[in-house]
């Protein structure tokens, strides 16, 4: 299996699309400067500029002996194919604690993060761009219920067949733990949902 890092699933290119028309801070129109070698939106007033970075993310595969937990999506990216469940990692937030949190809002368990097994930059769209940092996990207690974004979640055995999935992000990560690859250790004062930090 060839490990990958990057996936992009649209042509990328640099444009202002999606950046802000009016500056945060002095609200004079923005255009377009130079900075770090791109074009990007930018203030002639007060020296602005406008960064769009990837958004944070965390994806948890949830295993149990040769099972693993997929979640149907209700929305976009990937509404209606199925997935890992994930999140954005919250600005107060570690992405450990984000995974248990993700974990137990999306499929109502508690999970106790094992190991870090991959991260990954996904360019879904122009409007979807993340950093994703992949976690095994196991459950630990809670009641099985498919909430937030999720449609539906269902134990699938690892050695497929899998449904159909949004992400081939989430294949590779169940295909590399499935050849036995388990990923590096967590630090275990973040790794429960009961832990003290």
């Amino acid at each position: 299996m060839q490990v990958r890092q990057v996936f992009e699933h649209y042509q990328r290119q640099d444009r202002l699309e999606g950046e802000f028309h009016f500056c945060p801070f002095c609200t004079t129109r923005l255009t377009a400067v130079e900075s770090g070698g791109r074009s990007r939106a930018g203030c002639p007033s007060c020296g602005f500029v406008q960064y769009r970075n990837p958004a944070p993310a965390v994806a948890v595969l949830v295993v149990d002996g040769e099972r693993v937990l997929l979640g149907k999506r209700g929305g976009e990216p990937g509404r209606g194919k199925w997935a890992l469940p994930s999140g954005y990692v919250e600005y107060e937030d570690d992405f450990l604690s984000t995974a248990i949190r993700e974990a137990k809002e999306e499929t109502g368990l508690d999970v106790e993060i094992g190991s870090v097994i991959h991260v990954v930059s996904s360019f879904v769209s122009p409007r979807f761009h993340f950093l994703t940092a992949y976690v095994v996990a196991r459950v630990v207690g809670g009641e099985a219920a498919a909430g937030d974004d999720l449609e539906a979640i269902a134990w699938f055995p690892m050695q497929g067949p899998l449904p159909e999935m949004g992400f081939a992000e989430d294949m590779q990560i169940v295909e590399l733990y499935r050849n036995g690859f388990e990923g590096i250790p967590v630090d275990p004062g973040h790794a429960r949902p009961d832990r003290r930090g």
